[in-house]
């Protein structure tokens, strides 16, 4: 019988046509970042030469030699920065903004500007932006370019940057994920994962349907060669999902091989930001309500992961989302027997989520693996402690109601059909 399914799909041209279009939307999401970020590099650089002109204007006495050391040292840092800017340097990068954003009471970025930092951002990006600086410091680990503020999904709910001054909040804080392991923390980070299960059930979201199409069944043999519903509903949802997993991990192999040749795979040990029970801090930044903005998430505080450890929570939650779309495929195509319709539904369900707005009572809110990964949906059903777990296992039971529902239902019309 799995044969028998493979070989149907395989015969329906629906396995090769999946990975490659799976294969195309990620390498076209690398070849963006790739351009973005060149574009950006350029544009920082232009930045921080006005920035600097901008200065030297402004210090007295005019007259470099008779600047005040402070001053002196603030222009050889900037001029350091732009200087390694222009030169791609990373780790370079990363120890000027050390010195500029994590041992000044007034932190600040010489491309960016210092003046949105401390007084337009509210949620604890100068504390997370230097934890961050300090643990690519500690395992040696070159920034991403251009270095940015790292913010999070509260910063654009509680800034206050000025409409004039947008642009330059862009280029502080979008970053450019141009590295293979880091586009698959850029994917969950935008709902990823629905976009692959869209996919996916574009080739696969009719895979039960096609057995009971409008009034046509064709299971009802299966009683002859000792085959019953139970088995046959098990080895479809078998089929699905290894081959929902197989399809994905085709396509992304292939990305990597292609990653790695582009750009790079990246390290697995930069940092991810997550949310973790703990004490309320002391700010080292000098402006007065610094220590309340780092602490805008307590009683949870930003921490940081490696993205080894990221991308490994990541992949088990995704795997238990397939498990969940292959039940509920099972189930939306036994309900609606109408093929076409079912194929719409199961391609037009995971596209939902990516447009509902965010909210306890909203289910794909429970589907952002970003969320569930870093704790941040911890923080957004105001719980102390880690929620992993419980969305897996909720997952995992939607899962099973699923498809116990299918087996119901096959059941019913098994007993009318031989009665």
């Amino acid at each position: 019988m799995i044969r028998l399914e493979l070989t149907k799909l395989w015969r329906q041209n629906k396995i090769i046509p999946c990975i490659v279009l799976l294969l195309t939307l990620m390498v076209g999401s690398l070849e963006i970042s790739t351009f973005m970020q060149n574009q950006r590099l350029n544009t920082a650089a232009q930045s921080i030469e006005h920035w600097i002109k901008i200065s030297k204007k402004t210090i007295q006495p005019q007259d470099p030699k008779q600047w005040l050391p402070k001053d002196k040292s603030i222009m050889q840092l900037m001029e350091k920065q732009l200087s390694d800017l222009k030169r791609r340097d990373g780790m370079a990068l990363r120890e000027d903004a050390v010195k500029q954003f994590s041992h000044q009471t007034w932190p600040m970025l010489s491309y960016s500007g210092n003046s949105i930092v401390d007084s337009n951002l509210h949620s604890g990006e100068a504390e997370a932006t230097r934890k961050e600086l300090l643990y690519l410091q500690r395992h040696n680990l070159a920034t991403m370019l251009p270095l940015t503020i790292r913010t999070n999904p509260q910063t654009a709910l509680t800034n206050t940057v000025p409409v004039n001054q947008r642009n330059l909040f862009q280029e502080l804080t979008q970053r450019f994920y141009v590295k293979g392991w880091e586009q698959i923390w850029f994917w969950s980070t935008g709902g990823g994962i629905l976009v692959v299960l869209a996919v996916i059930n574009m080739f696969l979201g009719d895979i039960l349907a096609n057995e009971h199409d409008s009034q046509s069944d064709h299971t009802t043999w299966l009683p002859l060669q000792n085959y019953g519903q139970t088995r046959m509903v098990l080895t479809k949802l078998g089929v699905h999902f290894v081959l929902s997993c197989m399809m994905l991990f085709a396509a992304l192999g292939i990305f990597l091989i292609y990653a790695w040749l582009r750009n790079g795979l990246g390290d697995l040990q930069y940092p991810v930001q997550s949310w973790v029970l703990g004490k309320d801090i002391v700010s080292p930044f000098g402006w007065l309500m610094a220590s309340a903005e780092a602490n805008y998430f307590s009683p949870l505080q930003i921490s940081f992961i490696p993205l080894a450890r990221y991308l490994g929570l990541l992949g088990f939650f995704g795997l238990v989302v397939f498990f969940l779309n292959s039940t509920l495929t099972l189930l939306i195509n036994r309900l609606v027997r109408i093929r076409l319709l079912a194929l719409l539904i199961m391609v037009g369900l995971p596209l939902l989520g990516l447009v509902l707005p965010a909210s306890v009572y909203n289910p794909f809110t429970y589907l952002n693996g970003d969320w569930a990964v870093s704790n941040y949906l911890g923080y957004f059903l105001s719980q102390r402690a880690t929620v992993y777990p419980w969305v897996i296992s909720g997952i995992g039971i939607a899962a099973l109601v699923c498809l116990s529902l299918t087996f119901v239902s096959l059941r019913r019309q098994w007993s009318r059909h031989f009665e």
